[in-house]
């Protein structure tokens, strides 16, 4: 009987032991959560009813130089039913959904994932954008129905869809919280996002709002104004809406303003408003219609090269501006013939019919005496091979050396070489921006920065060409205009032009003396028509146009001619206005 009990004691005991030690286990954990843990699990219980909601700014428009919006924002207005906790939809519920759904035409949303909102007190989304006569019938037919309600926020539009594209850019999605992936909507992006609001939102167990509290006031985007004329775009984008690919920059030589540019193909902003699917996205990538061909292509200056080669020879007193040729239609150096454009020849042409009429027999004896060197360091001083700094991305392009040569070819330049490149072909590359710089160059001894922001300050670099030499070229291109390969823009208006052509080789040298109609269209070559262009009452501007695979630059030359007749009458009307009164 005494064994009995002691083990019985010893058990009991044991008992007591563990309920003592697990007893001072849960009051240990207790002291860890009530004491230790405490702000944390404080945190977690407001989670529960408060929540932090960011408010996202206004964006910024982007305006053209008149005030004109070409990026805004539209207000969008969402249709959302709210879950009220009803386990199912009442009669009137049922009534209400079936007449939205009537309005809008469609069932954009199941009745059985309303259903269960209702249930759990969630939100659902019926529409993301509905109009204002949608807005109107159901808020009138179904005011009756607490469950029902609408938000506007502010989503991006742009008003004239695919105009200046490349320019303006676009947004990772519509919201009002996307980032800018390209173009000015990318470059000033913290300018044009403003600072977001902060919300502290409190809420019951069922997700009902309690109560709101302003943290942080938001702040709108600034609006940034471009140097863009829409009127002037407007009629570029016309006079290229039928061409597949190219570009065309028109530029304000004395504060180097761009006032309008296409590159084409070019795009929709908007088409972002949604998600693009995978077939949708390579279609655009294919067709390369986010490359802006005038800042990030570059191609073979052609015939406009050859006012780079002319004052090279004048400045190094290799030729005379009173030098005279005989063309016959091509020359031979080393056992090979090099063509002029007319195989029959000019006969005997002057320095400047030499650009006017732009006949290569000059330019290749040009090459003969001079230097890839020299010739490349005049190049270099026009601003080509050299970024302009404009805030987009941009190409270099290539003016090539003896020391670029024997770098990436592991040979040194041969004279022959010379001849292809003093007429603009051989390695040499260049953009469209390059250009425009060069030709305002031309006409205002100096190089100018691109600026596409009013606010941006002037910056400019005095070219190192003698002034008789700039005003010789002035006068070759006024020729061309007159009489040579632009003349088809001598009587436009009270329009006085300065221009030249030039027609870029694409392919091989057996391939480009395949007759233009026995071509293919990707064998054709590329086509420039530059031009320097005033009246009595404008100031100048300077045209870059560019065009693909077109064939001859005569091509280019007639579009180019629809612009100049649309921009001359545009001129003539503001003119007359003005003359009336305030424009």
């Amino acid at each position: 009987m005494l064994t009995i009990n002691r083990i019985l004691f010893k058990k009991i005991s044991t008992l007591s032991y563990l309920v003592v030690l697990y007893a001072c286990i849960i009051v240990l954990r207790l002291f860890y959560f009530q004491i230790i843990e405490h702000e944390k699990f404080e945190l977690s219980g407001k989670k529960n009813f408060l929540r932090m909601k960011v408010i996202p700014a206004q964006r910024g428009n982007i305006l053209d130089c008149n005030g004109i919006a070409l990026a805004t924002n539209q207000p969008i207005t969402k249709l959302i039913w709210k879950g009220s906790g009803n386990i199912h939809l009442s009669n009137e519920q049922e009534k209400a959904l079936n007449k939205i759904y009537s309005i809008l035409q469609k069932e954009p949303v199941s009745k059985g994932l309303i259903q269960r909102a209702e249930k759990y007190s969630l939100d659902v989304t019926i529409a993301q954008r509905i109009s204002q006569e949608e807005l109107s019938q159901i808020a009138e037919q179904c005011s009756d129905i607490e469950n029902i309600h609408f938000t506007t926020s502010f989503h991006r539009f742009y008003p004239y869809n695919k105009v200046a594209s490349h320019l303006l850019g676009y947004l990772g999605d519509l919201s009002e919280s996307a980032q800018g992936k390209m173009g000015l909507e990318k470059i000033c992006q913290e300018t044009l996002q403003g600072d977001p609001a902060i919300l502290m939102q409190s809420t019951n167990s069922f997700g009902s709002l309690l109560d709101s509290q302003e943290l942080k006031q938001g702040n709108a985007g600034e609006d940034i104004v471009t140097s863009i004329d829409l009127d002037i775009q407007l009629m570029l984008e016309k006079t290229l809406e039928q061409e597949e690919a190219g570009s065309c920059i028109i530029f304000e030589p004395k504060t180097g303003y761009i006032k309008a540019l296409v590159s084409k193909p070019n795009f929709d902003p908007s088409i972002f408003s949604e998600k693009l699917d995978d077939e949708q996205w390579q279609e655009l990538q294919k067709n390369k219609v986010f490359l802006n061909r005038a800042f990030n292509a570059t191609y073979p200056p052609a015939s406009i090269f050859k006012l780079v080669t002319i004052s090279a020879a004048l400045e190094e007193k290799i030729i005379s501006q009173d030098s005279r040729f005989f063309c016959a239609g091509y020359t031979n150096f080393k056992g090979r013939d090099y063509h002029c454009n007319n195989h029959t020849g000019h006969g005997y042409v002057s320095t400047e019919d030499s650009l006017a009429l732009s006949c290569n027999i000059p330019f290749f004896e040009i090459a003969k005496k001079i230097h890839i060197d020299t010739l490349a360091d005049y190049a270099f001083k026009f601003g080509l091979g050299n970024k302009t700094n404009i805030p987009f991305s941009e190409q270099t392009g290539l003016i090539p050396t003896n020391k670029w040569k024997l770098k990436n070819k592991g040979e040194r330049w041969w004279t022959g070489e010379n001849l292809s490149a003093c007429i603009g072909q051989s390695f040499l590359l260049v953009t469209p921006i390059q250009i425009a710089c060069m030709i305002g160059a031309i006409f205002h001894g100096n190089l100018i920065k691109p600026r596409i922001l009013i606010h941006q300050p002037i910056e400019k670099t005095p070219i190192t060409i003698q002034p008789q030499t700039r005003q010789f070229l002035q006068l070759c291109m006024r020729s061309a205009s007159r009489f040579g390969t632009a003349k088809r823009t001598n009587k436009i208006g009270n329009l006085i032009i300065f221009a030249k052509t030039g027609t870029a080789q694409t392919k091989t040298r057996k391939t480009s003396e395949v007759p233009q109609e026995a071509k293919n269209k990707d064998d054709k070559e590329h086509a420039w028509f530059v031009s320097y262009f005033y009246t009595e009452n404008s100031e100048p501007l300077v045209m870059v146009m560019l065009l693909e695979h077109v064939g001859k630059s005569i091509y280019t030359a007639k579009v180019a001619v629809k612009f100049l007749i649309q921009y001359n009458e545009w001129i003539e009307k503001k003119t007359i206005t003005q003359g009336n009164g305030p424009f």
